[in-house]
């Protein structure tokens, strides 16, 4: 495997074995290498994508532990709870005297 990384594009004497495959003549040989160099090429794109996907995703984690931990010491899910509860007993209220009054608040559509 080392000795095809003298394959690789970029690579120190690229020129020269790229000579050699010209000489060569074999217009499947030089296929072979292009497809191994695109390859390569594509390879190390995705490994440094991924690496750079794999910090962002940290950072994130870290930012969304962060938002979970406000929203516990703000105890933010028993106050909407709250105000859920506090906004069906109004309604319960308005509905309670409405009726008591002969009026409907509903709309029929």
């Amino acid at each position: 495997m080392e000795q095809l990384e003298r394959l690789k594009s970029g690579v120190e004497g690229q020129e020269q074995m790229d000579r050699m495959i010209r000489r060569l003549n074999d217009p499947s040989l030089t296929a072979e290498v292009h497809q191994f160099r695109a390859m390569a090429q594509e390879l190390e794109r995705l490994e440094g994508a991924i690496a750079e996907s794999e910090d962002r995703w940290g950072e994130l984690a870290g930012m969304h532990c962060k938002a979970i931990w406000h929203l516990e010491m703000a105890d933010a899910l028993a106050r909407i709870q709250d105000q859920d509860d506090g906004l069906v007993d109004d309604t319960l209220r308005l509905v309670g005297r409405n009726k008591q009054r002969g009026c409907c608040t509903l709309k029929r559509g």
